[in-house]
């Protein structure tokens, strides 16, 4: 794996904690709530018998890097962890190729499930790129939280459109409503949350690092528009899941979180971005080889340079690793 130069910006969190205690969650596997021209190309898992480990790939040289998604895209809607998965990352690592988790969970989240995928102990995107850290000690290497008018102004403006906010700070989950949205959540995420009274006035006190606004899809897909347009330059917002809005600071995305990682890692090659969900498409459109899973958004699909099914995942790594230096 390519070594982190530890230069640039030093953001770990700070400032204590509300003092309540976290409630316990049941945590059941819960049921879903309701650049480029050229044209992608679909390839096989695999590079099949006598095929050479280049052929479909724009790549020709192993990869710095291969970053990628969670949900979605490594891991399907129920969550199952696909072994050979597993070991295709595996076989990445043991090539010298950074494996990155790229995700829009909160930490800890995105931790426990890196390390069910094998990839405990390296580096992390989390909250969309409001988040890079480094899971062998801990580290927040990077933090980019939403200014607090900028958060206040979220807060109010949900409570006009009587949305429900997932509001994370010091990668905590906060929320005022303890109703459907706050248990798919927790026991999606397997997190615990905390329910407080006003979180306006938690907001106004704490940096939040991600706001997450959450409705039924149809809402989502109404409201997203409005959503862009009124903090154009201001924040980035973009839809994760089908019922989440996800409200980050203008700084934060998965593009900007990798370019940083990329010009701290040593040694050469190219980067790839796998991802499934409209917050994937920078980074798609950011890295040398843009894949998309074909079960994914056709927007994905269509920025993307290659396509594979989900199941496909493993042979596209192992050909990745396969690859000269």
């Amino acid at each position: 794996m390519a070594r982190l130069r530890r230069a640039g910006p030093d953001a770990g969190l700070r400032g204590d904690r509300l003092g309540r205690r976290p409630r316990p969650r049941r945590r059941p596997r819960p049921a879903e709530p309701h650049r480029r021209a050229a044209p992608a190309v679909t390839v096989p898992a695999g590079p099949g018998e006598g095929r050479p480990v280049t052929a479909g790939l724009p790549v020709a040289v192993r990869p710095l890097l291969v970053a990628s998604d969670l949900d979605g895209t490594l891991l399907p809607p129920d969550l199952t962890v696909d072994p050979d998965l597993v070991a295709a990352i595996g076989e990445l690592r043991a090539a010298g190729v950074t494996f990155v988790v790229c995700t829009g969970r909160m930490v800890k989240s995105g931790a426990a499930a890196a390390e069910t995928l094998g990839a405990g102990g390296g580096l992390i995107v989390s909250y969309s790129g409001g988040v890079v850290a480094d899971l062998a000690s801990g580290e927040w290497l990077v933090h980019l939280p939403l200014e607090s008018a900028a958060a206040v102004d979220v807060v109010r403006h949900a409570r006009r459109l009587g949305g429900h906010l997932n509001v994370f700070v010091d990668d905590q989950l906060y929320v005022e409503q303890d109703d459907r949205w706050t248990e798919w959540t927790t026991s999606y995420l397997g997190i615990d949350v905390r329910l407080v009274d006003d979180l306006l006035a938690l907001v106004e006190g704490r940096a939040p690092t991600k706001i997450v606004l959450a409705a039924d899809p149809a809402d989502i897909v109404r409201l997203l528009p409005d959503l862009r347009a009124r903090w154009d330059g201001t924040l980035n917002v973009s839809r994760s899941q089908p019922h989440f809005i996800e409200i980050n600071d203008r700084r934060a995305s998965k593009s900007g979180a990798l370019e940083w990682l990329r010009a701290r890692l040593e040694g050469g090659g190219p980067a790839v971005a796998c991802g499934d969900g409209l917050n994937d498409l920078d980074m798609l459109r950011w890295a040398d080889l843009g894949v998309a899973v074909a079960e994914g958004d056709e927007e994905v699909r269509a920025v993307a340079d290659l396509v594979v099914p989900r199941a496909g995942l493993p042979g596209l790594f192992r050909r990745l690793a396969a690859l000269p230096a």
